[in-house]
């Protein structure tokens, strides 16, 4: 039987709260980190953090919804993180009471001593002090990169726009509404077919040759990726783990679709 993260990781909270706590040094400049986690049983987050001075500005979204929630806090002591949730008209909904775990309770990080790798804790309801569920958050990345311009480093100019046209590129995939796939490839491109890499000038050509590229495989991988809060380089915004690649303009530039 498969258990839910969320059941593991309740657990494994009220195990690591007789354990010892991690400090998470201060960053004396701007730095962005990306976590990934759950909320209770079953709500896997993202979780992406804008650290200064022990002073925090980030946002999270829910994987289900991909709608931003703001959330603003400190780092205290170098050991515990909290942080109040913001809605769109300034009122505080919810807040985050965490620490910075010593030892990983669920072993992404095996038995290395940790820093900043993973917070632990409970979010609050605002209106309910009642109302409370565990939450486990893993680092993913860290970057010099700005909170609302995470693509700059690529050359892209609006973040919004980015992950507006990723997110349209994977429910396309997903919906298996190819005309729409192939009107956000950027032509010339190259793809990998049974028998070797095939150079496609056009979305006609594309559309031919779709369902050899969009293997089962291939669109349950961009299927299980996120996007929103996408990795990003000079070379391009990567969605999932390199299966797509898009560039500053939100056009597809590379499709890996047998790695």
């Amino acid at each position: 039987m498969k258990i839910p993260v969320g059941m593991i990781v309740s657990a494994f909270f009220l195990v690591l709260t007789a354990n010892a706590y991690g400090t998470c040094p201060s960053d004396n400049h701007p730095r962005l980190r990306d976590y990934d986690g759950v909320i209770g049983e079953n709500y896997r987050v993202k979780v992406a953090l804008a650290v200064v001075d022990g002073k925090v500005d980030g946002t999270y979204f829910y994987t289900t919804q991909l709608k931003d929630i703001a959330i603003k806090g400190n780092i205290v002591d170098g050991k515990r993180l909290v942080l109040d949730e913001i809605d769109s008209a300034g009122h505080i909904t919810g807040y985050f009471e965490g620490e910075f775990a010593e030892q990983d309770p669920l072993g992404k990080f095996g038995t290395s001593k940790l820093q900043c790798e993973v917070i632990t804790g409970n979010w609050h309801s605002q209106d309910n002090p009642l109302k409370k569920l565990p939450f486990y958050l893993a680092l993913q990345s860290k970057s010099d990169s700005k909170l609302n311009h995470r693509y700059q480093i690529a050359g892209a100019e609006d973040d919004q726009h980015i992950n507006q046209i990723a997110q349209h590129f994977w429910e396309s995939v997903k919906l298996g509404n190819k005309n729409e796939v192939a009107s956000l490839i950027a032509y010339p491109i190259t793809v990998k077919l049974l028998k070797g890499s095939k150079r496609i000038r056009n979305a006609l050509e594309f559309l031919k040759y779709y369902d050899a590229i969009f293997t089962v495989q291939f669109v349950q991988a961009i299927a299980n990726a996120t996007p929103r809060n996408m990795f990003a380089r000079d070379q391009g915004i990567m969605l999932g783990n390199g299966e797509v690649w898009f560039s500053p303009n939100g056009k597809v530039i590379s499709l890996n679709n047998q790695q």
